[in-house]
């Protein structure tokens, strides 16, 4: 992968960030602000965040059975 040369003002946060190949990232926004509170976290191919509410641990259910438990670990640690 070559090394990016410039850096993008997120249209949220007003931070900069690496731009990514993600549609989100194209539209300006960053990693951290493409994610809204209320929806589960997981993030699908495209790059878009899944619309589905909120059940265990930030994620909706379909996502959740289906993370590793070692990432399931790792963020319940997180949130302790």
């Amino acid at each position: 992968m070559a090394p990016v040369k410039y850096k993008k003002l997120c249209v949220k946060c007003k931070k900069f960030y690496t731009p990514y190949s993600a549609p989100a990232s194209r539209q300006g926004y960053c990693t951290s602000c493409r994610i809204s509170s209320g929806k589960c976290k997981a993030i699908n191919d495209l790059g878009y965040q899944c619309q589905n509410e909120v059940e265990f641990v930030g994620y909706c259910k379909q996502h959740f059975m289906s993370k590793p438990i070692k990432e399931l670990k790792k963020e319940a640690k997180k949130l302790a």
